[in-house]
C-alpha cells in the first residue's frame, strides 16, 4: 500500500502548485521584502510626530512631503528609460541605496529643517524605482499567476504593521525624538541587509536583458519621446484612463493619510491618543489586512477586476468617514473605521496592479508606469503644503479633502465597471 504524503511532502506540494508559473525574483523580492516594510511602517507612524517635535510647524511638515513629490516628480520621466537602459535589477539596487538607506541616517541625525529635506530629496528618488520594480514583478511571471503576485508584495508590506507595537514601546520608553532617531538607525541598517541580499540573488529578467541589448545606442530624448508617446497612448485608451485616475487618487491617500493622520490621531481637536498608542493603529489594521489578503484576493477573478475595484473604493470611502467623524475616546467606531481601510487598502492596491499590468504589453509598462507617476506627482505637489495650512485651520479639514478625493474614486471605479459592462455586452 502507498504511504499518505507527509506534512511536509504536502506543504512542499502546495508551495510547488502556488508558486508554479511564478519567477525566481518574485520569491527573493518579496522574502526580503519585509527588511524595508516593517521598518518603514515604523517610521511613518512617527515621521510627523518627530518633525512637529523638534518645532516644525505642520505646513512645513506637509512641505517635506511635497519636496518629496517633486523629486519624484522631476525623476519620474527617467525611470522607463533607465529601467530599459541598464535594467531593472541594476536601477533597483542602484536607487534603493539613494532612497531608502541614505535618508534614514540624515533623519536619524536631524536638528532641524533642512536636514528633513535634504532627507526629502534623495528620499524622493525612489520613483525612479517604480518601473523596474514592477517589471521585476510580472516579467518573467504567468498572467494569471500576477494577481497573486500583487497580493502576496501587499500582504508583505501591510502586514509589516503587526510589528508596529515594537515602536510604540521605543518611543514610550525613549520619547518621540530619541525613539524615532532609534527607529531611523534600525530602519537604515535594515533597508541596507534587505539591499545586499538582492544585488547578490535578483537576476535581470528576459524583457530587461532584450531591452538593455536594443537600447544601448538609445538617447535619452528618443526614450522620452517613447514616454510621450506611452502617455498619449495611455490617455487614447478609456480603461487605462480611468485607472491612471484611479491610481492618482490612491496615491494622493496614502500621502495625505501618511503625512496628518499621526499627528490627527494625538492632536487635542482630533482622537488625543497618546504617541505610544498610535502604533497600534497599523498593528490592528495588519491582523485584517492579512486576512483580506488571504481570504478575498485569492477568490479576485480577471473578468471581476472593476467589481472589486468598486468595493474597495467604497470600503476606503467609508472607512475615512467614519475616522473623521470618531469622536475621542469612542474606541469601538475607530476600530470599524481601521477595519474598513484595512480591507479598502488590501483589495484596492492589488487588483489595481494587476488590472493595469494586463492591460499594458510588456513593451510599453516600463515608459506607461514611469509617465503616470510623473503626471501624478505635478498634480499632487501642492496638496500636501495645502493639507498642511488646512490642518492649522481645522484639524479635520485634510481629512474632508481627503474623503473628496477617494469619492472620485468611488465614481472612477463606476466608469470602469461600466466601460466593462458594455465591452462584454
Amino acid at each position: 500500500m502507498d504511504s499518505k504524503p507527509t506534512a511536509k511532502e504536502r506543504m512542499a506540494a502546495r508551495y510547488h502548485e502556488l508558486t508554479h508559473g511564478v519567477s525566481r525574483n518574485v520569491k527573493i523580492l518579496l522574502g526580503t521584502e519585509p527588511l524595508w516594510g516593517i521598518p518603514v511602517t515604523w517610521t511613518r507612524s512617527y515621521a510627523s510626530l518627530f518633525m512637529a517635535a523638534l518645532g516644525l510647524s505642520a505646513t512645513q511638515i506637509g512641505w517635506m512631503a511635497s519636496l518629496v513629490l517633486i523629486t519624484q516628480m522631476l525623476v519620474a520621466p527617467f525611470g522607463g528609460y533607465v529601467a530599459d537602459r541598464f535594467g531593472r535589477k541594476r536601477t533597483l539596487i542602484f536607487f534603493d541605496i539613494i532612497a531608502w538607506i541614505i535618508p534614514p541616517l540624515i533623519w536619524m541625525v536631524a536638528q532641524n529643517v533642512w536636514y528633513f529635506a535634504i532627507a526629502a530629496v534623495l528620499n524622493g528618488f525612489n520613483m525612479i524605482i517604480s518601473p523596474s520594480w514592477n517589471c521585476l514583478l510580472v516579467e518573467d511571471t504567468h498572467p494569471g499567476k500576477r494577481p497573486a503576485v500583487f497580493a502576496a508584495f501587499q500582504l508583505v508590506v501591510l502586514g509589516a504593521g503587526l510589528f508596529s507595537p515594537i515602536s510604540g514601546w521605543i518611543v514610550e520608553g525613549k520619547g518621540v525624538i530619541l525613539g524615532t532617531r532609534i527607529i531611523y538607525g534600525i530602519t537604515a541598517a535594515s533597508i541596507a541587509t534587505m539591499v545586499l541580499i538582492r544585488a547578490f540573488s535578483v537576476r535581470e529578467t528576459s524583457i530587461g536583458t532584450a531591452l538593455i541589448n536594443e537600447n544601448q545606442k538609445t538617447t535619452l530624448k528618443a526614450s522620452l519621446a517613447n514616454y510621450k508617446m506611452a502617455l498619449l497612448e495611455g490617455f487614447s485608451n478609456r480603461t487605462l484612463s480611468r485607472l491612471f485616475l484611479l491610481s492618482m487618487i490612491n496615491f494622493a491617500y496614502a500621502t495625505i493619510w501618511n503625512t496628518y493622520s499621526a499627528l490627527y490621531m494625538t492632536h487635542p481637536d482630533g482622537l488625543r491618543l497618546t504617541p505610544g498608542f498610535v502604533a497600534f493603529w497599523p498593528s490592528f489594521s495588519s491582523i485584517f489586512i492579512i486576512l483580506t489578503l488571504i481570504l478575498l484576493v485569492p477568490r479576485v477573478q480577471i473578468e471581476k477586476l472593476p467589481q472589486w475595484l468598486l468595493l474597495s473604493s467604497l470600503l476606503l470611502s467609508g472607512g475615512v468617514f467614519l475616522f473623521m467623524v470618531t469622536p475621542p475616546g469612542t474606541y469601538g467606531l475607530l476600530a470599524i473605521s481601521a477595519i474598513l481601510i484595512a480591507i479598502g487598502t488590501a483589495l484596492i492596491n492589488p487588483v489595481r496592479d494587476t488590472f493595469i499590468a494586463n492591460v499594458l504589453e510588456d513593451r510599453q509598462r516600463a515608459p506607461f508606469i514611469a509617465a503616470m507617476n510623473s503626471i501624478t506627482m505635478i498634480v499632487l505637489v501642492p496638496l500636501t503644503p495645502l493639507a498642511g495650512r488646512l490642518f492649522e485651520a481645522n484639524a479635520h479639514a485634510p481629512l474632508i479633502m481627503l474623503l473628496a478625493f477617494l469619492l472620485l474614486g468611488v465614481l472612477a471605479a463606476v466608469s470602469l465597471l461600466r466601460l466593462h459592462a458594455a465591452s462584454e455586452g
